[in-house]
């Protein structure tokens, strides 16, 4: 399986996300009638998802499986990641064109089913193997099935245009949930131990499980975090506050592993590689520190309350920790040549990120007391442009190193 390919075809497709993303945001300050603004956003998120992060993500698992294993046959999954692509492509298209509608709703359930099957592979390859990531990765493919409740009960209210407000909602923030705080961040924090491990810093056992059964716990219960905004009974709302500080403990331990690692990387990671996991890890302790004062009920409220504070939460998640993370890693596969260019599109894509996101938290911040920022959208406009440029600068820069 030809890695070098498909994990710059991973970069072309983050760039086309990003190409959505500037459309949107011209769409909001000027016209532009050829295209639904509601269509758009549901292209750009479905194929932000399956497209970008989960092809990304089944393709740097397949190149851990060849490293930890070289006996297993991956075959089997190029055949998937092209499905899973197909799929994509058809979901950016149909989405565009109409919405929810039988076609997005086919191509959408492709994506899910080539997910289960990854999921049944990797789990009976799995079997061969012997690293402290393989339980990362189990979970993530397992948070990452059961995602698929969520999506198949909102293309059933959509296709049968019998939608109850309270479970779209509902379905909407489960499917959410368990993709970005199980498929999406457990893959990511497998992939991250590994590349400790191949630094010189292997996570000890006992360590190691008692972070997973933390997280593990915590995912799995932190879905009610986002349902809140449901009467529930009080022993319910403790168990989440329980779960909610597990995770908080994990991620505490998963920092201060890396702080105790940092040695290691100083030696083997390049200066910006060192920069970039700073970066993510900052958003990172934003994204669970929010977590955790999310049990607080009135901060629940606000949160689930203005638009602006979720998109700005969704965007921290998935553009400045999981979308920045993962692009990293591609990078530290060493396949590519890191050039000037290169480096010039990552510190500008950081940027952009940043301040995309800076503006993003000021408007969630300044929607409390219903006060609008001047110019907020031209701004976001500016920043999604930079995104866009500086992915496209990485994409036409990157060269292959040596064939694998």
């Amino acid at each position: 399986m030809q890695r070098t390919f498909w994990l710059k075809f991973s970069v072309f497709n983050f760039f086309l996300v990003a190409l959505l993303g500037v459309i949107m945001r011209y769409k909001i300050q000027y016209s532009f009638p050829f295209l639904d603004q509601k269509h758009l956003q549901e292209a750009h998120s479905h194929f932000a998802f399956y497209g970008w992060i989960t092809n990304v993500l089944y393709v740097l698992i397949v190149n851990y499986i060849s490293k930890v294993n070289a006996l297993v046959k991956l075959k089997k999954y190029g055949y998937l990641i092209i499905i899973n692509l197909a799929a994509s492509f058809a979901m950016l298209g149909t989405f565009m064109y109409g919405g929810y509608f039988w076609a997005s709703i086919a191509a959408s359930t492709t994506a899910l089913l080539t997910s289960f099957v990854f999921c049944y592979f990797f789990v009976m390859d799995a079997r061969k193997i012997q690293d402290a990531s393989k339980i990362w990765f189990l979970a993530g493919l397992f948070f990452a099935v059961i995602s698929s409740v969520g999506v198949f009960n909102l293309a059933y209210m959509m296709s049968s245009k019998n939608i109850n407000q309270d479970l779209y909602l509902a379905s909407e923030y489960y499917f959410l949930h368990f993709q970005y705080n199980g498929f999406f961040i457990f893959s990511c924090i497998g992939l991250l131990l590994y590349s400790l491990k191949e630094a010189g810093s292997p996570i000890n056992d006992k360590t190691n499980r008692l972070m997973f059964w933390l997280s593990f716990f915590g995912c799995l219960v932190g879905v009610g975090l986002s349902l809140l905004w449901l009467k529930m009974p009080l022993w319910v709302f403790t168990l989440i506050v329980v779960a909610t500080i597990g995770q908080t403990v994990a991620a505490v331990m998963l920092f201060g592993f890396v702080k105790k690692s940092w040695t290691n990387l100083v030696l083997k990671w390049s200066p910006m590689q060192r920069f970039v996991l700073i970066f993510v890890g900052f958003a990172f302790a934003v994204k669970i520190a929010l977590q955790l004062g999310s049990n607080i009920p009135a901060l629940n409220q606000f949160a689930f309350g203005f638009r602006n504070v979720v998109i700005a939460y969704l965007h921290l998640v998935l553009l400045m920790c999981i979308a920045t993370f993962l692009l990293n890693q591609i990078l530290a596969t060493n396949y590519f040549t890191v050039t000037k260019t290169l480096l010039l599109g990552l510190k500008m894509f950081l940027l952009g990120i940043f301040l995309n996101e800076l503006m993003l938290g000021l408007m969630g911040i300044f929607s409390i007391k219903y006060i609008s920022i001047p110019y907020a959208n031209h701004l976001l406009l500016y920043f999604s442009l930079l995104i866009f440029v500086a992915l496209g600068l990485i994409f036409f820069s990157m060269k292959t190193k040596k064939i694998q």
